[in-house]
């Protein structure tokens, strides 16, 4: 995956009906022009002083007949306070436009080409048939098949690409983590947390600028991948 700041890798296995994506928290991006590279990775401080890697989880099922699919990952409040959340998010299907004729092959797989708007951003991703598994990384799922590729037109980031498939992996996972210490929360309080401590952040500059300046969408429009929520449509057609 990538973030506008970093390239991130992110684990995806599926056992059965079960899925689950595993996030790390390494951050690797060109450090110069001469292509050298730095890598950092974000950790929790733990009660004994000792810095943790940081990981976010999406976890699910597969079921191809779902209106909406149930999520649980977790996630940090803030880069600044790194607490974190086991959050409960409620996915409506995405509505597929499959390109049957719009194909590439990744990694000896046949694709199609599938787009869709999700969340306020256009997506578009690529399926294989060949491995039946209607999932795919982040929040994405409901195509005939694993999706291989998916990014947001028009971006350098916010993209996923496979880079290894491993059919009969021995990994021992956990499908169901529960994160007993983590605050449980819904993905609308999530949501609202990030959009008040934004509006707090631009707030905050203000006070340092100049008299006159503005910054525009002041907790308005969200940069992020994740603009427009169920919820918030529901609101404006009522």
């Amino acid at each position: 995956m990538r973030s506008p700041i970093a390239t991130l890798h992110e684990d995806l296995y599926i056992k059965g009906n079960q899925v689950i994506s595993i996030q790390d928290s390494i951050l690797s991006k060109p450090n110069n022009p001469s292509g050298s590279e730095w890598m950092a990775e974000i950790g929790v401080t733990q009660n004994n002083g000792v810095s943790k890697a940081k990981k976010l989880y999406f976890i699910s099922n597969i079921d191809t007949n779902v209106i909406r699919k149930f999520f649980f990952n977790s996630a940090p409040y803030s880069m600044k306070d790194q607490t974190m959340y086991f959050i409960y998010d409620e996915v409506s299907r995405p509505v597929w436009k499959i390109e049957e004729n719009s194909t590439r092959t990744i990694l000896k797989y046949k694709c199609i080409k599938a787009t869709t708007s999700f969340r306020g951003s256009n997506i578009t991703a690529y399926f294989t048939r060949e491995l039946p598994y209607s999932a795919g990384p982040f929040k994405f799922f409901g195509l005939p098949g694993l999706i291989l590729d998916v990014r947001v037109d028009g971006k350098s980031y916010d993209m996923w690409k496979v880079e290894k498939i491993e059919l009969d992996d021995k990994t021992v996972v956990n499908f169901k983590p529960q994160f007993k210490d983590a605050p449980k929360i819904s993905m609308k309080q999530f949501v609202k947390i990030n959009d008040d401590l934004s509006r707090k952040f631009n707030e905050e500059m203000l006070k340092n600028m100049p008299e006159g300046t503005k910054i525009e969408n002041i907790g308005g429009n969200r940069i992020q991948m994740e603009k427009l929520f169920e919820w918030e449509k529901e609101t404006v057609n009522n």
